[in-house]
């Protein structure tokens, strides 16, 4: 990037995740920011956000570069970036649906410099329609995703982000549907670094990894037990962790999510050293029994919010299947979000 010049960033969602990691963009001096929001637009536009992060430091009355209520709005230039911040909900609307003019655009308008699509959600299989979206599309593209592990909460109405504690983004890239050609994967692999090395200059601690499926599967272990079975009795980590009967049924979950994902990634060094069976002491041990966190999908049940049941439990249901891989505990939680997520979606 040349001296002076400012990458165009697109973040279409703009709750927690998305504006503390525009913020981190922001502070990095070489973007600019046009943020797609719905419920905060004018909040955003009129007054700006407060930002008090124990990582990135505290700002009054931030405002980024634009703001825009739709993504046809956004739709208007070409972006090095669009990260996508918003809830992976495939039965309401997908990935490809909801940036259809972005990808519209690049039909239309092609650029000789590549837009790279990065997925900071939760779940299995959320870039699946995408690559295969992109696939019909003749311009350089890359698709990045992302594992948040980060506390962080949109308060007084979407106009104040806060975040404390640790803050930690694994971010890597995937193969598109037919596999690499020609100098795709070296493409893909600059437009990493380059986002990494942004977030890094704003002091974010972020890392490439090696093999994002891996990543990815490593962070579903928690959320296809914990998050399910906090949202199911509608009690925090620390309640779950107190009886012995959902200790082990938080146990013979992630068990089921391991056998599906060594199932579904190819044999590596790596999968055997993430995703080994001692995973599952190490995250038991890890958990403080006292805590009283709320995973993000009881919140969305707390305010009647659609929930990440098909990205974080279908997804890996989907991919047991294809592999022929039983998995009656974790059928048995998505049955009973499945009837959750129905009233949900009805009385939006």
């Amino acid at each position: 990037m040349a001296s002076g010049q400012f990458l165009d960033v697109c973040i279409v969602g703009f709750g927690a995740i998305g504006a503390l990691y525009a913020f981190a963009l922001h502070k990095s001096g070489q973007v600019r920011i046009t943020a797609v929001c719905r419920s905060n637009y004018d909040a955003l536009r009129d007054e700006g956000l407060d930002i008090d992060s124990d990582r990135f430091g505290t700002h009054s009355a931030w405002k980024p570069y634009r703001v825009v209520r739709t993504v046809e709005e956004a739709a208007d230039r070409h972006y090095s970036y669009v990260i996508c911040a918003f809830k992976c909900l495939p039965e309401i609307v997908t990935t490809p649906a909801l940036l259809c003019p972005v990808l519209s655009r690049l039909k239309t308008s092609p650029s000789k410099e590549p837009t790279t699509f990065v997925l900071l959600q939760n779940g299995i299989g959320i870039e699946d329609d995408l690559l295969a979206e992109l696939s019909n599309i003749d311009v350089p593209t890359v698709v990045l995703s992302g594992c948040c592990w980060v506390d962080t909460t949109a308060v007084d109405s979407g106009r104040k982000i806060v975040q404390h504690g640790n803050e930690r983004l694994v971010l890597g890239y995937h193969q598109p549907p037919g596999g690499f050609k020609d100098m795709a994967e070296e493409l893909s692999k600059r437009s990493l670094e380059t986002l990494c090395s942004l977030l890094r200059s704003a002091e974010g601690n972020v890392e490439a990894a090696p093999d994002v499926d891996v990543a990815r599967w490593r962070k579903v272990l928690w959320n296809a037990s914990f998050s399910t079975l906090c949202t199911l009795t509608r009690c925090h980590v620390g309640d779950v962790l107190a009886l012995e009967t959902s200790r082990l049924a938080l146990r013979d979950i992630m068990a089921e999510v391991l056998t599906v994902a060594r199932a579904s990634l190819p044999p590596s060094e790596l999968r055997e050293q993430v995703l080994a069976d001692h995973v599952v002491d190490q995250i038991m041990e890890h958990e403080n029994p006292r805590s009283v966190f709320r995973p993000s999908m009881l919140v969305d049940l707390d305010h009647g919010r659609p929930m990440e049941v098909e990205a974080i439990v279908g997804g890996v249901l989907r991919r047991g299947k294809a592999k022929g891989v039983a998995t009656p505990k974790l059928d048995l939680v998505y049955a009973a979000l499945a009837v959750v997520q129905s009233k949900l979606v009805k009385t939006r």
